[in-house]
């Protein structure tokens, strides 16, 4: 990606189309921890992508923080609820941003219920190249008609768009090796949001996001859940089974605490529901699928 240099370019229209378009672009390297730029008040309306080269940069989002390190970008709409920045504990950000009219705005409110402000693009990736061939068109005046520049911009989109959708479409399968975890080892009484993040190979917060996403309920709702129908069907089939014994067979070492969880989630204690399960002579066992024969 070297060498470029660090200069910006702005785009003026002799049109009064609404497309989207590329209004200006540039290649910037910050040392000044006076560098940030507050969002809230700033009149210059458009969308920004700012992807990191070297360094590391910072993005404030309704007081969440976000660190920006190369191969992500920073993608954003001004005026707007954020602020970037050089934290203090960097000492430089370079960066290549991209400024664009507010018509990529329906593009961008759908690329964040995917990935929120920050994509990882990658180094030396086919969409990193991207960003450097269209910086280096914008230098050499390549870009000559309002045509050319929204097809440039959409082009971009476009591409950080198919981006971010497969790096999604990842992340719900990862979702589904969540809840093969959790259904496979409900027992274990340390079984914790920790190991299941860890074993679906995603952060605690992308977990939550993308297992809710798909369905419907937060993994620890679910791993509650699950534990509840367990001890349910135990309750119902096993009249041997003491409440202890009951509660550890379904991951609880605390039988007061399971106790208390299973009266939330059913509104009686267990030995209240074991009563009512056992008011018939005889307790059949739905299930959602055949149940398999033992020969079987």
């Amino acid at each position: 990606m070297y060498p470029l240099p660090h200069r910006s370019v702005g785009f003026r229209f002799a049109s009064d189309h609404s497309l989207l378009t590329l209004k200006g672009a540039g290649l910037q390297r910050v040392d000044s921890h006076s560098y940030s730029w507050d969002n809230h008040t700033r009149r210059d309306a458009h969308c920004l992508i700012q992807f990191c080269l070297d360094g590391e940069g910072a993005l404030l989002v309704d007081d969440i923080l976000f660190p920006i390190r190369p191969g992500q970008a920073l993608v954003i709409d001004i005026p707007g609820r954020s602020r970037y920045f050089l934290p203090q504990h960097s000492t430089c950000w370079e960066f290549m941003y991209f400024e664009f009219s507010k018509e990529c705005l329906p593009l961008l409110r759908k690329l964040y219920g995917h990935s929120g402000p920050v994509v990882e693009v990658g180094l030396g990736t086919p969409l990193a190249q991207q960003m450097e061939d269209l910086f280096q068109k914008a230098l050499q005046d390549h870009i000559s008609t309002l045509y050319e520049n929204s097809r440039l911009a959409y082009g971009l989109w476009m591409d950080l768009m198919s981006c971010v959708l497969s790096a999604s479409q990842e992340k719900r399968s990862r979702a589904d090796v969540a809840k093969a975890y959790i259904d496979q080892n409900y027992t274990c009484e340390t079984l914790n949001l920790d190991l299941i993040a860890e074993h679906a190979g995603l952060s605690k917060y992308y977990l939550c996001k993308e297992f809710q996403r798909k369905f419907g309920i937060t993994p620890g709702k679910y791993l509650r859940e699950v534990r509840i129908a367990k001890a349910c069907s135990l309750l119902m089939t096993n009249t041997e089974y003491s409440m202890e014994e009951i509660a550890h067979r379904v991951g609880y070492s605390n039988n007061n605490y399971f106790g208390k969880v299973f009266r939330a989630e059913k509104g009686v204690p267990p030995h209240q529901f074991k009563q009512r399960s056992t008011r018939y002579d005889l307790v059949r066992t739905v299930y959602e699928t055949p149940k398999s024969s033992p020969d079987s």
